[in-house]
């Protein structure tokens, strides 16, 4: 029969690569946030610019038509720019999720980790105890047969 300990080994196998797989889940939720924001930072960068260049233009007195075409332009990045805003969040709370998810991962790996510890040392103290009994059973043996 299979010691507990030997038992309790896949599960904390299972436990510990669930739990790699949800660092792997987090370290690309968050990679995925980065480059959203990244996003949204450069959406902000070009309306910025484009925004100085309309004032540029609209006090150099160019004309009308150029200037409405730049402005629909500025306002298409601003729905860009709050689009984006949308999917940073989304994934702020994607990322969130999968920390959550995580820790919890790790949490139990750590209790399977601790429960397999306890079983170890359990046998362990098993063993020294009945080794002891069959030492002890041994000297009994030998001053009785002298």
């Amino acid at each position: 029969m299979l010691k507990r300990s030997s038992r309790l080994q896949p599960v904390k196998e299972l436990a510990g690569q669930n739990e790699r797989q949800q660092a792997t889940r987090v370290a690309e939720a968050e990679r995925r946030l980065s480059e959203a924001e990244r996003r949204l930072q450069e959406l902000q960068h070009y309306r910025l610019e484009y925004e100085q260049g309309f004032r540029t233009r609209a006090t150099a007195g160019a004309p009308m038509r150029g200037l409405r075409d730049q402005q629909v332009f500025i306002a298409r990045l601003g729905e860009a720019i709050v689009t984006q805003q949308g999917v940073v969040e989304q994934l702020r709370g994607d990322c969130m999720q999968a920390r959550s998810v995580w820790r919890a991962a790790a949490t139990r790996k750590q209790a399977v980790g601790k429960v397999v510890e306890h079983a170890n040392t359990e046998e362990n103290k098993m063993e020294d105890r009945q080794l002891q009994s069959e030492s002890d059973e041994r000297a009994q043996r030998m001053l009785v047969s002298r």
